[in-house]
């Protein structure tokens, strides 16, 4: 019968949107990951080198542990600012460990605008993540009301053109059987595949 397609058709359906929920939902977490390896690497290793610059030139005076650290920064460059910063470094820094105070003084400016732009960049990604979180969330959110509504959608059709039908049916023949022998199936129904044993059903009551 038609309205077993219906009801079929209405499992399908939601079936359907459950999948389709759940593939966005992990495809939406999914996409914070890029935010959360930045959190912990590059950005991360270059603040360390700017840490370590800083204290190679102001503290320890090692020129050799400051370029070992200038070169691997130069090497993890993520955000474009860094370039020239880094290149001012490398300009300035060597005059800054023979005792020229107005180099070392631009030389840690400089490092402090590189520690600086990468720390923002770690912000600015930690937003991001909980903004794409956010995202992630409300698109579960969205489509879970959306399946919500099509469900109670689906459900008052279902009663309206099979559940409340069958009761109707049910009462007259047990009315009949109750000795209520005038009461018959109403003359129009939501479902064709009903009516037709409606009709039925009201031609074997009158031929009684």
């Amino acid at each position: 019968m038609n309205f077993a397609k219906r009801i079929y058709y209405s499992y399908i359906i939601i079936l359907i949107c459950s999948t389709v929920i759940t593939i966005a939902g992990i495809r939406g977490f999914q996409r914070l990951e890029p935010f959360v390896n930045t959190l912990n690497s590059s950005n991360t290793r270059s603040l360390y080198y700017a840490e370590q610059m800083l204290s190679s030139i102001s503290a320890k005076k090692d020129i050799k542990v400051f370029e070992r650290n200038l070169n691997l920064a130069k090497n993890n460059i993520t955000e474009p600012e860094e370039r020239d910063v880094i290149e001012k470094i490398a300009g300035n820094y060597q005059p800054s460990f023979y005792g020229n105070n107005m180099y070392e003084d631009e030389t840690i400016d400089n490092i402090t605008e590189l520690s600086r732009i990468n720390r923002v960049a770690l912000e600015q990604a930690g937003l991001k993540a909980k903004r794409m979180q956010t995202v992630g969330i409300w698109i579960i959110i969205f489509p879970s009301i959306f399946i919500w509504i099509i469900g109670l959608t689906l459900l008052a059709r279902l009663k309206r053109t099979f559940i409340k039908p069958i009761e109707e049916l049910n009462d007259v023949i047990v009315d009949y059987n109750s000795g209520n022998y005038m009461r018959r199936c109403p003359s129009h129904t939501a479902s064709k595949d009903l009516q037709k044993l409606y009709d039925g059903l009201n031609r074997i009551l009158d031929e009684k």
